[in-house]
């Protein structure tokens, strides 16, 4: 199955030249957490992760056509 991913701020420029968005070839039956642990970006570091646009779990199972958007906490105030 195919899902859309987006990654934004940091993440965008940890993944480098790639395109922005991109999609993931994933197995059916995925969860957030795996296909998050397949992005080019630094695994210790914390995110966001919104499935279309909603707040996630990492045991989220995703579905053919999800958009898959990944940032890291916003501060300030």
């Amino acid at each position: 199955m195919k899902v859309e991913v987006k990654l934004l701020l940091t993440f965008k420029k940890e993944a480098g030249p790639s395109p922005n968005p991109f999609y993931l070839e994933l197995s059916p039956g995925t969860t957030v957490a795996k296909a998050v642990a397949s992005l080019p970006i630094p695994s210790n570091m914390p995110k966001v992760v919104l499935v279309n646009g909603r707040l996630s779990r990492d045991e989220q199972v995703l579905e053919e056509g999800d958009l898959l958007v990944v940032f890291p906490p916003l501060e300030g105030g």
